[in-house]
């Protein structure tokens, strides 16, 4: 390429002539790329969730067995690395599942390569480019995608992609506990934009992997090159795409839920089948839409690609395809995919048998969630909206809202005895920097905490938290903390405190550390106990508490089962948004521990009074769209 003809490339890559080439291929990619892209994007999903999924629980119920466990949580993940078998099938499970997820993105690239170039792609050009890509993913360049796939794409929202990372995200627990100090919300905005710009800056990675010989670091640098001059142009174009999306999220539950008001209002026989109607159509439009975004986000990113080679002149061009410029045009005389109309008519056939499927399989769901929830609400640390965490204005505050229970935690002072606190070190609430385990009780109790939205309280002994509980008949579900600097016997003398106030039968119990519950329940047996896991997989673990305490990022309808199953229940915590306390209000999750106790109650409240399904199904599409 000449001097004087580089600038001229190079100004392809100028917003207004950049910007304009992006929604003219998403335009292209809707309107000509539409249904075979919808459709291959769909058969990848179908058979990643119904092959590649099986395939990866049963591995990782095999790295537990090898292990010697049923379940995993934080406490027996490190088991797992001290057995070989069990180290040799987790490795194996993770290069299956970076092959699964990499082969299903680049191909889809690959499809959309082939249409805007030939205007079709056929099932041979496809396995000969998978073959291609495999050989290149058996390379171990290959596992630098691992970062970009499973980390940076899901954390940033873009999980939808694959049905292997569409649950991935920042556990809830994590980011709230950041959120509560001016510190924690500073770090937490700073790794959100890091990890936006990482998105933005690296979302040609796929492209060059599978367009070129770049292995997987070398893709990173290449992206991080090639978007260096469209980065903005790139945000303003993918923000469009997105709020079109959930434009037509939003449209589709209202249009799917219409036809159940209706009957609900005039033939409530008829709600049950309008609702798994509504929720069938729901499903398989949804689906449709995510299909049209992946085809419209492959070719705006493929003419960024083609665009930005000008940037780096030595890549070499691996793929047979030769990528038509930027025009939506296909090559002259390639077959065109839009002039049929048998394509189409296969595609609407197929969605119509698809919507009568699952909604005859929705039919009996929808009658089983008209019951009342009977799921307890447990304030978390008391209710913020009224006081300081673990004091006694929270605890008053969560029982004027009406709380069935208050969740609040205990931690034991230099002296031996027991204060009511979360924190280990005393800097977010106190603004000391020290800690719980350096501070006997009448120097802890004379401090002053802040939450920094008004309300301030003195830190409270266990003792008084326990009588002014007492007082306001509010059972308390008591979490056991450990700071690192316990004397022996913890638990024995916090069964003692509890019994010299006669308060031991009327509270339950639960700890992150399971040997603390295990000794509670051997010491007495008759004391309900939960073991509260950060993160669980699979199925429950083994213990003798009665209940296990959740993260919500770890929940699932399956592991509510296999805990059901094995006796317990099933505690959720900690449950802040409005569409998550209605999930696991219609799951009739045994408790949810929650920030926000009047929302939870509210919403309880409501599904025990409401009459007719237009609530259940809008519920349950919400379910399927924060899914999908």
């Amino acid at each position: 390429m000449s001097a004087k003809a580089r600038p001229e490339r190079i100004s392809e890559l100028s917003p207004k002539n950049l910007f304009p080439a992006l929604m003219g291929n998403a335009v292209w990619a809707v309107r000509h790329s539409g249904w075979r892209m919808i459709l291959l994007y769909l058969g990848f999903q179908g058979l990643t969730a119904l092959i590649a999924l099986p395939v990866i629980r049963w591995l990782f119920r095999e790295v537990l067995s090898a292990a010697g466990l049923h379940g995993v949580d934080m406490n027996t993940l490190g088991t797992i690395f001290t057995v070989p078998l069990s180290l040799a099938l987790l490795l194996a499970l993770i290069v299956l599942a970076l092959m699964v997820v990499s082969l299903q993105l680049t191909v889809l690239l690959l499809a959309c390569a082939r249409m805007r170039t030939y205007g079709t792609f056929t099932l041979a050009e496809l396995v000969g480019d998978a073959r291609r890509l495999l050989r290149k993913l058996s390379g171990p360049g290959s596992l630098a995608l691992l970062l970009y796939l499973f980390v940076i794409l899901p954390l940033s929202q873009f999980g939808f992609l694959s049905a292997l990372t569409r649950t991935m995200a920042i556990p809830d627990f994590i980011t709230g506990e950041l959120l509560k100090s001016a510190s924690g919300t500073t770090a937490y905005v700073i790794f959100l934009l890091a990890l936006f710009v990482l998105n933005v800056r690296l979302c040609l990675v796929l492209p060059v992997f599978a367009l070129t010989d770049a292995s997987g670091f070398a893709a990173y640098r290449l992206s991080w090159r090639l978007t260096r001059q469209a980065f903005f142009t790139l945000i303003a174009a993918i923000v469009i795409v997105f709020v079109a999306a959930n434009i037509v999220g939003f449209a589709l539950i209202a249009v799917a839920t219409l036809p159940t008001v209706l009957t609900d209002a005039v033939a409530p026989d008829l709600s049950p089948v309008a609702a798994a109607v509504g929720l069938g159509i729901s499903e398989v439009v949804g689906l449709l839409v995510v299909g049209i975004t992946v085809a419209v986000l492959c070719a705006m990113l493929l003419e960024l690609f083609r665009r930005g080679q000008v940037l780096a002149p030595t890549m070499v061009v691996a793929t047979p395809i030769p990528l038509a410029s930027g025009d939506g045009v296909a090559a002259v005389g390639a077959p065109r995919m839009g002039g049929g109309w048998r394509g189409p008519l296969v595609v609407a056939t197929a969605m119509v048998c698809a919507v009568a499927g699952l909604a005859a399989v929705n039919i009996p769901a929808m009658e089983s969630l008209q019951q009342t929830p009977g799921t307890l609400v447990l304030a978390h640390r008391g209710f913020s909206a009224g006081g300081v965490e673990n004091t006694i204005p929270g605890l008053e505050a969560a029982a004027e809202a009406g709380a069935d229970m208050v969740e609040m935690d205990v931690m034991e002072t230099s002296d031996g005895e027991f204060v009511a606190m979360h924190d280990a070190n005393l800097q977010r609430l106190a603004g000391r920097n020290v800690t719980v385990g350096q501070l006997t009780l009448a120097e802890i109790t004379a401090l002053e905490v802040s939450d920094g939205q008004g309300h301030t309280a003195a830190v409270p002994s266990f003792r008084d938290y326990l009588g002014r509980a007492k007082e306001l008949r509010m059972p308390l579900l008591v979490e056991i903390k450990l700071h690192g600097g316990e004397g022996p016997n913890l638990v024995p003398r916090l069964v003692a405190e509890m019994e010299s106030m006669d308060a031991f039968t009327n509270n339950i119990f639960h700890s992150l550390d399971k040997p603390s519950i295990e000794e509670l329940k051997q010491l007495r047996p008759s004391a309900y106990t939960g073991y509260t896991m950060a993160f669980a997989g699979v199925a429950v673990p083994e213990t003798t508490a009665d209940f296990v305490v959740v993260e919500e990022w770890s929940y699932s309808t399956s592991l509510r089962d296999d805990a059901w199953r094995h006796g317990k229940e099933i505690y959720v915590w900690t449950v802040n948004s409005e569409s998550g306390l209605r999930q696991k209000l219609r799951d009739d999750v045994d408790a949810l521990i929650t920030d926000r106790p009047d929302m939870a109650l509210n919403a309880r409240s409501g599904m025990s009074s409401e009459r007719g399904l237009a609530g259940i199904l809008r519920d349950a599409i919400t379910r399927f769209v924060t899914v999908l």
